[in-house]
């Protein structure tokens, strides 16, 4: 009996972390534009649903997050992209069938984008290096990409 009890909290702790990972993206979207860290103050990121488009003279890239027909094979296409400082992009990501993240912690972006849904990120690249954006929720399924920036 005691067994039973004990697995009924765990399953109860867990089904409530997943609930709070999951939560409403307006805090994530609102994050992104926020968030951003001192290093990166000159940078601009701008986010909003996909009913219109705030990018200007971006150029555009279309990222989206995959889980094709439930195989578990979580991934970004495109996964890899090259841009030059100073560059202003706009992302369009769209999430495929469930909800993912497009994450980029060393520049303070936090997309969440809900299943079947898109959102769009304009931000204009300051900084040579090479970033790592990734879903949170499937970072360890290999869920991640790389932004070079020369």
């Amino acid at each position: 009996m005691r067994k039973i009890t004990t697995l009924s909290i765990i399953l109860t702790l867990l089904a409530t972390l997943v609930l709070v990972a999951c939560g409403s993206d307006d805090a994530a979207v609102d994050s992104a534009s926020s968030d951003a860290p001192a290093s990166t103050e000159s940078n601009s990121t701008e986010t909003e649903t996909d009913s219109g488009s705030t990018a200007g003279d971006a150029d555009s890239v279309i990222v989206s997050a995959q889980d094709p027909s439930g195989s578990g094979d979580y991934k970004f296409v495109d996964s890899e992209f090259t841009f030059s400082v100073g560059e202003k992009v706009q992302f369009k990501i769209t999430s495929e069938s469930e909800f993912h993240t497009f994450t980029i912690e060393d520049l303070g972006i936090d997309v969440a984008i809900d299943a079947e849904d898109t959102e769009t990120l304009t931000f204009t690249f300051d900084k040579a290096g090479e970033y790592e954006f990734i879903c949170i929720p499937h970072e360890t399924l290999g869920m991640k990409g790389t932004i070079t920036i020369k």
